[in-house]
């Protein structure tokens, strides 16, 4: 039997295009590798002016923890909390960050409630770390010692109010909010309509901030006013005015402002703080 002959006997051509094609893939190769050992060098160097502050918070507390400066888990006031202990606690530097700029304010936590109020963090991380947490009660006797004298309920500030335990940066723009939209409280018992806050918070603000000066009421007459003068008043919207002057229309003229009481709408708990801007 005939041995088959090769197919690249006869083409030299291929022959050298075969030998070619390996030492063309092999060089590539090399490139291949050569550049990858470049950029893996390159990228293992990191200066510091590259770091972020979040690196170097970091850093600080890895370096700690190599030397052994190692802090026992057990209760603690979270108004020393710092960020080696809230690492370890497995709250975030944002949490952390919140707590710090609420005590570079003069705030002071008092209690969990708090606490989740200004970090934000979820129930399920409060819940984690509350076992870990003893609050200090010792500003609380010190708040009104420490509040500047003249302090006043028409001119305090959202910040200045969050030194009454339970008013936070919410409730606190809210207050001064409703202050703006009535000109300036009249009374204290107008804290009561500020929505979310609750009855004794609102006696623990008219406690630390005195109404010491008073804004000038400009009253409506209720027997002359159009609908738009009584919607104006921050207290009735415009189904309270029309049913006022629907009211009006029907008895002829209001002779006591006890009449307030016959007008369906108007919120009952309201009427003595609705009559402050109504005259007759």
């Amino acid at each position: 039997m005939r041995r088959p002959e090769s197919h690249f006997e006869n083409h030299p051509g291929v022959r050298s295009g075969i030998f070619y094609f390996l030492f063309l893939m092999f060089i590539l190769q090399g490139v291949k590798w050569g550049v990858s050992r470049v950029f893996q060098g390159g990228c293992t160097e990191v200066t510091d002016t590259e770091a972020t502050p979040l690196e170097h918070r970091l850093d600080s507390i890895r370096t700690r923890l190599k030397t052994k400066q190692v802090w026992t888990l057990r209760p603690m006031d979270p108004n020393d909390l710092e960020d080696y202990k809230g690492y370890l606690l497995g709250i975030s530097f944002e949490a952390l960050d919140s707590i710090y700029a609420f005590r570079s304010r003069g705030g002071h936590l008092m209690d969990m409630e708090q606490f989740q109020r200004v970090t934000g963090l979820p129930d399920s991380t409060c819940l984690r770390v509350s076992p870990f947490f003893r609050f200090s009660r010792a500003m609380k006797e010190n708040k009104k010692v420490s509040l500047p004298r003249l302090r006043d309920l028409n001119t305090a500030s959202a910040e200045q109010l969050q030194v009454v335990r339970g008013i936070g940066p919410v409730l606190s723009k809210r207050i001064v909010r409703f202050r703006e939209a009535l000109g300036g409280f009249i009374t204290s018992s107008q804290l009561l309509d500020v929505y979310g806050l609750k009855p004794e918070i609102a006696q623990s603000v008219a406690e630390v901030f005195p109404l010491r000066t008073l804004p000038v009421v400009h009253k409506v007459d209720i027997n002359q006013a159009t609908l738009e003068d009584l919607s104006a008043i921050a207290y009735l919207n415009s189904e309270m005015a029309g049913d006022l002057i629907a009211y009006r229309k029907h008895i002829g003229r209001f002779r006591s402002l006890e009449e307030l009481h016959q007008v369906l709408s108007l919120p009952k708990d309201r009427i003595d703080r609705i009559a402050l801007y109504l005259q007759l």
